[in-house]
C-alpha cells in the first residue's frame, strides 16, 4: 500500500518531468498504444507551427516529406525495453516550408507487469546541421567534379605538348650530332646542347604531368611482364653515375648475388627508380654519398636509397609524396622540379601493391625504400 507521502513525491516528481518537457526546446511527445498523443510539449507549436490535434495518429503521415516517409515508418514500432529507435527526416511547418527533425523513441513499459506503456519521441530541430552536411557534399561532388577535369585536361594538354617537342629534341639531337655537317660555329653547337637538354628537362616535366593526371584519374594501365629488378637498377646508376660524379658524390650499389625478377611495368619501375636515385643526387652536397641496395624482405623486392645529403624536417615528412610539394624553400638549397617526382614514385609503387617508406634527419640524410611484391624467377640462359 502507498503511503501519502510516497504519492505526494510521485506526483512532484511527475510534475518536474512536465516541467522539464514544457520547457525543453526539443519536441517531446508522449502517445497511448493506439497511437494518440496523450502529451506533447509546446515546443510541438513553437517549431511546426501545429497542434497536437493536427498531427495526432493517422495525420503525422501527411506532413511528413514524401521521399521521408520510409525512414519514418521505422518509428511506428515501439522499442523493445531499454532499446531506443532514431531517425531523421523533413516535416513540412505550418507556413509550407519543410524541416529537418532528428527523432528518437522509446517504449514505456508497466513496470509491475511488463506491458506496452506508452510511446517516448523527443524530436530536435537539425535543419542546420543536416544543410551544412549536404552544403559539404555538395563542394566536395564539385570539388571531385574539378579535380577530374583537371586531370583531363592536363593529360590533354601533356599530349599536345609532347608532339612538337619530340620533334624539337629530334632535330637538335642530329644537329648535336652533326648528322649532316658541321653547324659552321661552335657557338651554334652549345646552343643546339643547351636547346636539347632544356627540351629533355621539359619532357621529363610533361611525361611526370601525364602519368600522374592518368593516375589521378584512375586511367593509368600497367603493362605487366617480367623485370629484371637487378638489371634495372643497374641500368638506372649507368645512367645517373656520372651526374653523381660531376658532383662530387661517391655512388655504390649492392645486390644480392640471386636474380631478383618482378611481374610489374618495367617502364614504371625503372622510372621510380630515377626518380629516387636524381633525387637523392640532386639533394647531396658535394663530398656526400648516395647507397643503392636491393634486399628480399618478407616476399618483398625493396630497393633502398640513402643519402648523406640536406635531410628533411620531421613536421616536412608528412608533405612528401603530394602532388606539386617540395619541402626546401631556401634558395641556396631548392632544387629545380616540378614536385611531382615523389608523388608519382608513391602512385606507381602503390598501384604495383607497394609500399613507399621515408625517414629522414635534417642535416644528416635521406633513406627512401620502395617495396614491390616478388615473385620466383630463373635468369634466361644465356
Amino acid at each position: 500500500m502507498t503511503s501519502a507521502g510516497e504519492t505526494q513525491m510521485r506526483d512532484n516528481a511527475l510534475y518536474a518531468y512536465r516541467l522539464l518537457a514544457e520547457e525543453s526546446s526539443d519536441i517531446v511527445i508522449v502517445r497511448e498504444p493506439d497511437g494518440h498523443i496523450y502529451f506533447a510539449s509546446p515546443a510541438l507549436t513553437n517549431l511546426l507551427g501545429h497542434t497536437a490535434a493536427e498531427m495526432d495518429v493517422g495525420k503525422i503521415a501527411d506532413f511528413i516529406h514524401p521521399d521521408d516517409l520510409d525512414r519514418s515508418r521505422s518509428l511506428n514500432v515501439a522499442p523493445l525495453p531499454g532499446e531506443s529507435f532514431t531517425a531523421t527526416f523533413r516535416v513540412r511547418h505550418a507556413h509550407g516550408h519543410y524541416l529537418w527533425l532528428e527523432t528518437t523513441v522509446r517504449g514505456v513499459y508497466d513496470p509491475a507487469s511488463g506491458h506496452f506503456s506508452h510511446m517516448l519521441s523527443v524530436s530536435r530541430d537539425v535543419t542546420l546541421r543536416v544543410q551544412h552536411d549536404m552544403d559539404i557534399k555538395a563542394a566536395r561532388e564539385r570539388a571531385e567534379a574539378a579535380s577530374k577535369a583537371k586531370s583531363r585536361f592536363l593529360a590533354n594538354m601533356s599530349h599536345e605538348l609532347r608532339t612538337p617537342l619530340n620533334a624539337v629534341i629530334g632535330f637538335t639531337d642530329m644537329m648535336r650530332q652533326r648528322t649532316f655537317g658541321p653547324l659552321g660555329n661552335e657557338k651554334y653547337e652549345e646552343y643546339a646542347t643547351l636547346i636539347y637538354d632544356s627540351g629533355q628537362l621539359l619532357l621529363d616535366l610533361i611525361s611526370d604531368m601525364l602519368d600522374m593526371a592518368k593516375i589521378e584519374a584512375g586511367k593509368l594501365e600497367l603493362n605487366i611482364e617480367t623485370v629484371d629488378f637487378n638489371g634495372t637498377i643497374e641500368d638506372s646508376v649507368r645512367m645517373l653515375r656520372d651526374r653523381a660524379e660531376n658532383g662530387g658524390l661517391e655512388l655504390t650499389v649492392a645486390l644480392p648475388a640471386e636474380p631478383l625478377c618482378l611481374e610489374a611495368d618495367k617502364r614504371a619501375v625503372k622510372q621510380i627508380m630515377l626518380n629516387l636515385l636524381s633525387n637523392a643526387i640532386k639533394f647531396t652536397p658535394a663530398g656526400g654519398s648516395v647507397g643503392v641496395s636491393a634486399a628480399i624482405e618478407g616476399g618483398f623486392a625493396v630497393i633502398t636509397i640513402a643519402d648523406t645529403g640536406i635531410g628533411i624536417p620531421a613536421e616536412d615528412l608528412d608533405r612528401l609524396g603530394h602532388p606539386f610539394e617540395q619541402v626546401n624553400g631556401d634558395p641556396m638549397l631548392a632544387k629545380t622540379g616540378s614536385g611531382l617526382g615523389l608523388a608519382l614514385v608513391r602512385a606507381l609503387t602503390e598501384k604495383h601493391g607497394g609500399t613507399l617508406t621515408i625517414t629522414s634527419e635534417e642535416g644528416v640524410g635521406t633513406e627512401v625504400r620502395a617495396s614491390f611484391p616478388m615473385q620466383a624467377c630463373k635468369r634466361a640462359a644465356a
